[in-house]
């Protein structure tokens, strides 16, 4: 409330979990959508008017239909002349932002296929084909890029599984894979990829082109309806005034139809545990150097999805881009949804049960899930709370990606041949979604990563981050994937504390007594002061309540107390709140958690 004095002191409790649901507030996935782009979009600067059979790149690229949409570009699935094969298209806007924008992504995507091809972490990152301009009859330049089509990305994945989560040997095996790729990333290309999550993180298609041309053979015939561009409208000293220089007065929009990735088997298939074992057992790093360095650290033994229809939100993702995204500040990306573990409102100071009392364990988690059964149909500064892409999650916002179909599945030479197991091999994923990407020194900003998955440094916007950020957006994310929550969902409360103070707050609350935090760490930050007093204290948030990481697991989730702990184990040292005692991707791909189940006699 404007003009309401901020207290100093504020006591708040967490929702119960009786009061709400415990899985994540998105919408279901709808391949069926009928919400798509804007008209109002196609004005000068926008989108590229595109229909099927159109042809791009002197006739080499057939649109077949379209895939999705997002705030930077539309995306299609197109048949490629010279391949014979089927790619997918992003069609960039026009405005000079976004040109220039699409343009770095292009150059860092080159430099990266040119990294050390015999690193094996190159089967996990997105591949771009080709890149090429077009420009229209009225001059609009607009960049295209041609990317292997891939599935469905992990959002889609969880979204399926939301009421059991996924089975935690499939999470070993999608974390070692996102942690080779990054491994790649970070000591081959010194890159960061400053928005590891979810929607980033592609499933490859086997035999990709057969999987597409059988949809094809099923699927309806494209749809499309003529719509008025409205006029657009310009501020002209403080009022919105049309503009009457359109580029034209009526659009085709064609209805989204993303490919949907095959349908993976049951894990409890007797042979289908055998398969994902020999996979994660083929992916052991065999690299000297990197065992030894593991070794030494000590950490071994301490152990816009084309597919599905997602959404991606970094403004030049690679396979899927966001349609209600802020264009000032589309870099950081915020949440609505309210379903983390731990989720906390002001309220007058606590007389009645405890915290744990209030949190009494729920069923949610169980050992197996049904991989078959049916799928759905289918960013602010790190200070400001209020930007479009705070929407990211929210249940009215959800959006159908574009990109992500593409992936033909690329199997590392040194990796056995596994037989099919009814039709449905082990998932196989690649990191996607590098616009963001910077080098681990010099960085273009310091306001990265997207809320639930932002790490203590970039909360508090220090210039001294590094990879290590990724590392920790890979433990809530793999959080995420075991229980179908967010580790960290912060909420603000208008007058009293922003999301930076509640997301300080649960960080301490979780992990305070594993790592301490340090002053010169906590004041280090561009907006410290904002979040602590000088004696570093939270200065909005005070009677914490700590709530340790195994506790979490055991009291809330029912794990056993030595899998809990061996989960711990595995995250926390990637939760570490400095980044100088947080584990690099390299050490944790050897983590003991990681390693396939033991064959029994």
């Amino acid at each position: 409330m404007p003009g309401r004095p901020v207290p100093k002191t504020i006591v708040y409790t967490r929702t119960s979990p009786s009061t709400h649901s415990h899985t994540l507030s998105r919408s279901p996935l709808n391949m069926e959508s009928k919400d798509e782009e804007s008209a109002a979009e196609y004005n000068r600067g926008g989108y590229l008017p595109v229909s099927v059979g159109q042809s791009f790149s002197k006739d080499r690229y057939q649109v077949v239909r379209k895939l999705g949409w997002g705030h930077f570009s539309t995306v299609w699935l197109v048949r490629d002349s010279h391949t014979e094969r089927h790619s997918a298209l992003k069609v960039v806007k026009s405005a000079p932002r976004y040109t220039e924008t699409a343009l770095d992504e292009i150059k860092l995507l080159g430099q990266i296929a040119a990294k050390s091809p015999a690193h094996r972490g190159h089967n996990y990152i997105v591949e771009l084909l080709n890149s090429f301009n077009h420009t229209t009859r009225s001059g609009d330049l607009h960049v295209c890029m041609v990317f292997e089509p891939l599935g469905e990305n992990l959002l889609a994945l969880i979204e399926r599984h939301r009421k059991k989560g996924i089975p935690m040997d499939t999470v070993k095996l999608i974390t070692k894979q996102i942690l080779v790729g990054l491994d790649f990333l970070h000591s081959e290309c010194d890159l960061v990829h400053t928005d590891i999550k979810p929607e980033n993180i592609l499933i490859a298609i086997p035999q990709v082109e057969s999987h597409i041309r059988t949809q094809l053979s099923i699927s309806p015939v494209p749809s499309c309806r003529q719509v008025g561009v409205p006029y657009e409208r310009a501020k002209a000293g403080g009022v919105r005034v049309p503009r009457h220089d359109r580029a034209l007065d009526q659009v085709q929009i064609f209805d989204s139809q993303p490919i949907p990735s095959p349908s993976y088997t049951r894990l409890s298939n007797p042979g289908t545990s055998e398969r994902v074992s020999l996979m994660m057992s083929s992916m052991k790093i065999k690299d000297d150097k990197l065992s030894s360095s593991v070794e030494t650290s000590g950490l071994a033994s301490t152990g816009t999805s084309y597919g599905a229809g997602t959404i991606s939100t970094a403004p030049t993702s690679v396979i899927s881009v966001m349609s209600k995204a802020s264009s000032e500040n589309p870099t950081i990306l915020e949440a609505k949804s309210t379903d983390s573990f731990m989720t906390r409102m002001p309220v007058k100071p606590m007389t009645g049960p405890s915290l744990l009392s209030q949190t009494a364990p729920r069923p949610l988690r169980q050992q197996v899930i049904d991989l078959t059964e049916k799928s759905p149909v289918t960013s602010g500064s790190a200070s400001d709370d209020s930007t479009a892409c705070d929407e990211r999650r929210s249940s009215d916002e959800h959006e159908p990606s574009s990109l992500s179909q593409s992936g033909a599945f690329l199997s590392p030479p040194h990796l056995p041949t596994l037989p099919p197991i009814d039709a449905a091999p082990p998932l196989r994923v690649k990191i996607a979604d590098l616009g963001n990407a910077s080098p681990s020194k010099k960085h273009f900003t310091d306001e990265i990563q997207t809320r639930q998955y932002r790490a203590p440094e970039a909360i508090l916007w220090r210039s001294d981050w590094d990879a290590k950020v990724d590392v920790w957006s890979v433990a809530c994310l793999v959080f995420e994937l075991l229980t179908s929550e967010f580790l960290f969902d912060p909420q603000h409360r208008t007058g009293v504390f922003n999301k930076n103070d509640d997301h300080m707050a649960m960080i301490i609350e979780l992990l305070g007594d594993d790592y301490p935090f340090d002053l010169e760490f906590k004041m280090g930050g561009k907006i410290s002061h904002e979040l602590f007093t000088s004696k570093g204290e939270l200065r909005y948030i005070h009677d914490l309540k700590k709530w340790p990481l195994r506790r979490v697991m055991i009291e809330k989730y029912l794990y056993q107390p030595a899998e809990a702990q061996a989960l711990c184990d595995f995250l926390l040292p990637m939760l570490a709140i400095h980044p100088r005692d947080r584990a690099s991707a390299s050490e944790m791909i050897v983590h003991e958690w990681l390693d396939p189940p033991s064959s029994t006699a």
